[in-house]
């Protein structure tokens, strides 16, 4: 009897070699929260499910049994508490979630006849994306353009993916890699670069003004229009006023000879 069992369960697993692994539906899931599997075609004349996982670090897992109009029956150890089935939809639900979660989920739907249906998911479970710091890394100066580096890193982050937008059109080829090289004239006009880092599941920004970068690292400030048009006025208006002072002094200065001039003349 032993031996017709097992090779029984060869044959199965050589159909089963033979017929492929079944499909398996791609989900992604922020850790901390709550991961639901939900079945799209689960069979009708089901009596028996039990749902598996294999976990991406190679440990098999029976998460839970149930049975129509019975009590489930749950496993102890890695899911112990965590995991719900939910009788209505026939979807597993397991609450929290972790990276160690991270694996290949299947649920084996056993109908009245004995015949398995396997409806599989691979969960990937991601840490949320924390955020970004850019940092402006001046280059060098050529002919009154700034030639500059901007690096953007998220502290403890892996597989994050990385997209770089600026106002204000500074000349350089946008990347979609953590760095992003840039030229910006020293005159221009204020320029933001924002660095946007996301995961699957989650994502957050961070932006500096690529302008006020290079003027604070420039060897000498350079003068832009506001600053040389200011600067004219204040030497117009400096010179308006002394030669307002310089006339009232001259006025004064040749009416008091004029004032005295009558009198003068009398007394002779």
């Amino acid at each position: 009897m032993k031996r017709i069992a097992l090779l029984f369960l060869v044959s199965l697993f050589v159909l089963c070699r033979a017929q492929g692994p079944p499909e398996c539906r791609e989900q992604a899931v922020s850790a901390g929260r709550a991961l639901q599997l939900l079945p799209e075609k689960p069979p009708q004349g089901w009596t028996k499910v039990e749902w598996r996982v294999e976990l991406d670090g190679g440990h098999l897992h029976r998460i839970l049994t149930a049975e129509k109009s019975k009590v489930v029956s749950p496993s102890t150890g890695h899911f112990s508490r965590r995991a719900v089935f939910q009788q209505e939809t026939l979807s597993l639900q397991i609450s929290p979630v972790s990276t160690a979660d991270s694996g290949v989920y299947w649920a084996e739907f056993e109908d009245t006849s004995g015949v398995v249906t396997v409806l599989c998911f691979r969960v990937s479970v991601w840490e949320p994306v924390r955020q970004p710091h850019v940092d402006a890394r001046i280059l060098h100066w050529e002919q009154g353009r700034c030639n500059l580096s901007l690096v953007c890193t998220v502290a403890g982050a892996s597989n994050v993916s990385y997209n770089w937008s600026c106002t204000g059109g500074p000349p350089g080829a946008l990347e979609h890699q953590p760095w992003l090289h840039l030229q910006v004239h020293g005159d221009a006009d204020p320029a933001v670069c924002c660095c946007n880092a996301s995961n699957p599941v989650s994502w957050s920004t961070a932006s500096t003004d690529v302008v006020a970068a290079c003027r604070a690292a420039a060897p000498g400030v350079p003068w832009s229009y506001c600053r040389v048009k200011g600067l004219l006025c204040l030497l117009v208006l400096g010179s308006l006023v002394a030669a307002v002072t310089v006339t009232h002094v001259l006025n004064r200065l040749w009416e008091s000879p004029s004032r005295g001039a009558p009198g003068s003349s009398g007394a002779g």
